[in-house]
This record gives structure tokens, C-alpha cells and sequence, in this order.
């Protein structure tokens, strides 16, 4: 890539010194970068513009300087409550700024801070807590907003002040993934990458001293660690927004008002913008990547004139990003996921690990300075996915992402699909394997096959099927998605069931998937459904109908349980707007749940106008 000086522009070109090199492999030029962990990285720009903001939340700004000293006294109190390498700090906090103090203080005291969602099911926080075994918890935003106010050192720990030396080879951070086995699975991720990381982004996004990023995903995802990366490590401000879903006009009016000039939104998210909000060109923001799931080309043509737009590609082991294309233009299409990042080498191999001609599918493999260390206590399940890379020097790794690809004439990376039955659901990494565990785990479930379908062009969607134990009573659709929202994230819960008596078989006796029937168009339990009682649940009712899609709709029937998700939901808010002239959050929609609940929301005597015949 140009802005990389790379002694290769395509993912098949090799090195001239490297006659090994496969020629489905992709290269680009290491610089020296530093090794340095997370929060000296971030302490080298605090020395630098002590006085530049840093940290832009709740009406409040903190400077480099600020947030230092704050990060630096919970890291001397950490280190007294038993943190340092190779321990896990557990940060049950929402998207805010304490939460972005305590990483940077778990990794200043030399742990391993690991971030869940406490919007997740209780049962899921509590099965990653037994699993990671930290050896702190911080749920409390109170606790850490007394350190910024406190006497304790607000110098920098060092190693003498550590419970032993930190090393480049310690985890930094600990995210969980989807699991194929049905449990969710920890990936450690070690400081060694992060500054080649940092580096390679700021320049490829081209952040300045000054630019503010939006801090958009959840905690728990590894897409926060880029925005960490390309704010607070490249003297940028990391912009906080408010708690709650990030959509639609809403999304488009924090951009706006709080001057963000970069971002990353996954394409489910950026297409919930009403293109009118775009009459302005958004002047402020100057790069915009997506990532995370394919992204369509009618958004590449609606949002790509006026800034830098850049599709990035990573999994989690990789440390975030490890291909991402040049600076996409309207007009050309949905894009490829494009060539590897400094400091990273890829391969598109068969099934036996050997290079395929170019042209030809192949998995991708992933090697470099991102390679995460492995899984979180499995040692059986890093194995089989980390390896030794015999394409590079001695002691190199490489990742078996289970993605498929192809290699362009271009040289640029085209995504096919996966190897296995992982799926991305708007921009979620989800393991079929997991969610059908969860379905499994009902006492008259005896079976589970769970699958992506997309019977509404564009609206893809998770679909559960069940069937009985033998002999057993056969259960309701309602009970069996109530279960799996008891352990199971709200992105990963099907918002659609089929209970069938048995499975569709092949002549091979396998199920067959491609027969399993679509879903009914109306929810479990018809014949209970309340009908409208006033003119505004009636309007609701309809809308609710039409945005979904179902047949009908009653006052008392629950938004998600009728397969709604955040995109429907500002669709669906859409309508409301425009039809009954009343501005509803989709906070408001999510807590309300009901077409009842949400109609008490209404101002008196809100109600649908007369249709045009």
C-alpha cells in the first residue's frame, strides 16, 4: 500500500530475499516500530501534549496529562490488590470513561484487563468470570472516579514498582469470542503487536494530533481496541458517546455535534443513517472505516464521496486488523478485504496447508506481529489453531482464521465465506455450534439446528430449530428463545423458531439444512395475541407489522420475540416519525417492548393519518 512504503503491493508478490515464500503469500516491509507495552505507548503522548484532550465524555474533557495521572494512580492501587502480568482484571463496565482509564491502568500495573458487556445475560458474565479467573473485578464506575481525585502516585509504574518486570510477551488484553464447542473462548492478546498495530493505523487512516475518534463499539468487542489504538496512541481524543444503541439519526447527530473526524462503523450500523442526514457531507469526519461483515456497494457509493472510506479486515487473534484496502471510491463495487497491514504476512492455503495457485480459493492463514498468544486455559484448541509457519523465520507463527478467500488479479483479497459454520450477524462473530448449546440446554429441546437465513433480501437473521426428546411433549417457541436470552448475548439469540417433529434428512442420513422450512410469518401463540385497544396502538401495530414483516402484531407481543433487532428497531422509529410525528429513541423502543408499553410513550391523541387510496 502507498502510505506504507511496502516492498509489495499484492498479496501474491514475495520479497526478492525470500525464495520460500509461497506465492498465495502476501508481505509487507517491517519497520521498527516499538515493543513497547500499552500504557507506556500511551504515557509517551502524555510526556509529548500533556495539555491536548485526550478523553471527550459525559460534557467533560480530560487531557493527556489528566487521564495519565488518573490511569497511573488505579494502576499503584491495582498493583496492591495483586495485579500484575499474567493476571486477569476483569472490567464489568459500560462503554464510558472509566472504563477507558481502567485499561489503560490494568495494563499499567502489567495485567490483562478483559472487558464484558453488563448488558449481557447474567449467566454469560458469570460463565467468562469462572473461565478467566481474575483476580480483581471492577464493576464500580464510583470506585474508579476516586482514583482521579486520590493521593495516591501519580507517577508511572516501572517494573521495580510491579509485581515483576512486564514483558512484550504479556497479555494485554483478553477478549472472548463466540465457541464452537458451546462455550465462549478467551483470546490472549499480548502487548508485542499493539505498537506495530498503533503505527500502521495511524498512518493508514491518517490520524492526526488533534482528531477526534469515535469510540463506537461495545467494550467487549476487539474493534474498541482499534479505536484505543488510533486515538490514544496517535495524540488523537477518543470521544465517549452516551450509554445505549448508536444508530440511525442518532448516530449521524453525535458525529456531527461532537466533531468526529474518524470512525469505525460496522456497514449493518451505517446503513441505518437516513441518507438525508448526509445533505451536510458530514465536513467533519475524514475517514470512515467499516469492517466486521461484507459491505455493500450502494453504501460504498453513498458514503465513500467527501472522505477517506477504508474497508478493514481482522479477527480478534490477529490484533484487530490484518488486510484493509486503499481508500475505496464510488462507483466501484462491494470491496475486497485488500492486502495485509505492515508487519503481517498472509496465506491462502488448501486443506493440506499448501499454497494455491492465485485465483483459486483457498483459507486464509495469518502470520506476523498481530498473531495473538492463543486461547485462555486451552491449550488443545490453540494447538489446532495456531501453528508454526513454515514460510517464515524460525519460531513464527501463523492463525487459521477458517475464512475463505481468493486472491484478485489485483493482488487484493476477495472474502467467500467460512470453512466452518461461524457466521457474522451485523458485524457479530457468532458460532452456530454455541447458540445451538444454549437451545439445547431446554429440558424439551432434544435437539438443535441453528442457521442464517435470508428470506427478506438484505435481512439476514438467525433461525432456530428444534425438535423434542423422544416421547417428549413438544416445546413452545416462546419458552425456547426465553431460555437462550438467559445465557446468551442479544446478538447471538435467534430471533425466529421452528419446532418440527424431526429433522429433513439427506439420502446420507445427515440434516439437511437446505430443507429446513422458512419460519411462519407470525409469532408463537396467535391465539392469545391482545388486539388494539386505541388508535395509537393500532398505528404501532401496524407499523410493528409492516417493518418486521409478520402477519400481525398484538399490543402485549415483545418486540425482539417477533425477530426485531437494533436495525429493524430504527426502521421501525422511522415509521413512527413520519407517520405519527412523535421522535422516539431506540432506548425507548428496547425498554418499552410492547406495542402497549411503547403506545404510553406517546403523547395523547398521537395516531396514524388517513393512508392515500
Amino acid at each position: 500500500m502507498t502510505d506504507h512504503d511496502q516492498t509489495s503491493s499484492g498479496a501474491a508478490s514475495a520479497p526478492q530475499d525470500a525464495p520460500d515464500q509461497p506465492p498465495a503469500a502476501g508481505y509487507a516491509t517491517d519497520r521498527a516500530v516499538s515493543r513497547a507495552p500499552l500504557g507506556e505507548l500511551f504515557a509517551a503522548w502524555a510526556r509529548r501534549t500533556p495539555e491536548a484532550p485526550a478523553l471527550l465524555a459525559d460534557g467533560h474533557e480530560w487531557s493527556f496529562g489528566e487521564v495519565e495521572r488518573w490511569a497511573n494512580r488505579l494502576a499503584h492501587h491495582l498493583i496492591g490488590q495483586g495485579v500484575g502480568p499474567e493476571r486477569v482484571v476483569a472490567l464489568v463496565l459500560p462503554r464510558s470513561a472509566e472504563l477507558v482509564v481502567a485499561e489503560l491502568a490494568v495494563a499499567k500495573a502489567g495485567g490483562a484487563y478483559l472487558p464484558i458487556d453488563p448488558a449481557h445475560p447474567e449467566e454469560r458474565r458469570a460463565m467468562m468470570l469462572a473461565d478467566a479467573r481474575p483476580v480483581a473485578v471492577l464493576d464500580d464506575p464510583e470506585r474508579i472516579r476516586r482514583a482521579r481525585a486520590g493521593t495516591g502516585p501519580g507517577h508511572a509504574p516501572g517494573d521495580a514498582d510491579r509485581l515483576g518486570p512486564l514483558l512484550p510477551e504479556h497479555p494485554a488484553y483478553v477478549i472472548y469470542t463466540s465457541g464452537s464447542t458451546g462455550v465462549p473462548k478467551g483470546v490472549l492478546v499480548p502487548h508485542a503487536g499493539l505498537g506495530a498495530f498503533s503505527a500502521a493505523a495511524t498512518a493508514h487512516y491518517r490520524v492526526r494530533p488533534g482528531d477526534r475518534v469515535l469510540q463506537f463499539s461495545s467494550p467487549s468487542f476487539d474493534a474498541s481496541v482499534l479505536e484505543l489504538c488510533s486515538s490514544l496512541l496517535a495524540g488523537a481524543a477518543l470521544v465517549v458517546p452516551p450509554e445505549g444503541p448508536l444508530l440511525g439519526a442518532e448516530l449521524a447527530s453525535v458525529l456531527r455535534e461532537r466533531r468526529v473526524t474518524h470512525a469505525l462503523i460496522p456497514p449493518a450500523a451505517l446503513a441505518t443513517v437516513p441518507p438525508e442526514e448526509l445533505h451536510d457531507g458530514l465536513p467533519g469526519l475524514r475517514t470512515l472505516i467499516v469492517g466486521a461483515e461484507a459491505c455493500p456497494a450502494d453504501l460504498v457509493d453513498l458514503w465513500a464521496p467527501g472522505r477517506r472510506l477504508v474497508n478493514s479486515y481482522g479477527p480478534t487473534e490477529a490484533t484487530v486488523v490484518a488486510t484493509w484496502t486503499d481508500a475505496l471510491a464510488a462507483g466501484s463495487g462491494a470491496p475486497p478485504i485488500g492486502r495485509p497491514i505492515p508487519h503481517t504476512r498472509v496465506f491462502v492455503l488448501d486443506d493440506a496447508a499448501r499454497p494455491v495457485p492465485a485465483g483459486a480459493t483457498g483459507e486464509l492463514w495469518i502470520s506476523g506481529a498481530g498473531v495473538a498468544r492463543g486461547y485462555l486455559g486451552r491449550p488443545g484448541l490453540t494447538a489446532e489453531r495456531f501453528t508454526a509457519c513454515p514460510f517464515g523465520p524460525p519460531g513464527s507463527r501463523m492463525y487459521r482464521t477458517g475464512d475463505l478467500v481468493r486472491q484478485a488479479a489485483g493482488g487484493e483479497l476477495e472474502f467467500l465465506g467460512r470453512a466452518d459454520h461461524q457466521v457474522k450477524i451485523r458485524g457479530f462473530r457468532v458460532e452456530l455450534g454455541e447458540v445451538e448449546a444454549a437451545l439445547v440446554r431446554h429440558p424439551r429441546v432434544g435437539a438443535a439446528v441453528v442457521t442464517v437465513r435470508e428470506d427478506e433480501p438484505g435481512r439476514k437473521r438467525l433461525v432456530g430449530y428444534v425438535v423434542p426428546p423422544s416421547g417428549g411433549t413438544p416445546p413452545r417457541a416462546a419458552e425456547v428463545r426465553a431460555a437462550a436470552a438467559r445465557v446468551l448475548p442479544a446478538h447471538m439469540v435467534p430471533s425466529a423458531y421452528v419446532v418440527l417433529d424431526a429433522f429433513p434428512l439427506t439420502p446420507h442420513r445427515k440434516i439437511d439444512r437446505q430443507a429446513l422450512p422458512a419460519p411462519r410469518s407470525a409469532p408463537d401463540g396467535d391465539a392469545r395475541r391482545v388486539a388494539p385497544r386505541t388508535p395509537a396502538e393500532a398505528a404501532l401495530a401496524r407499523i410493528w407489522s409492516e417493518v418486521l414483516p409478520v402477519d400481525a402484531v398484538g399490543v402485549e407481543d415483545d418486540f425482539l420475540g417477533l425477530g426485531g433487532d437494533s436495525v429493524l428497531g430504527v426502521r421501525l422509529l422511522t415509521r413512527v416519525r413520519a407517520e405519527l410525528g412523535v421522535e422516539l429513541s431506540l432506548r425507548d423502543l428496547l425498554d418499552a417492548g410492547t406495542v402497549a408499553r411503547l403506545a404510553g410513550r406517546l403523547p395523547a391523541g398521537a395516531a396514524a393519518p388517513a393512508r392515500a387510496p
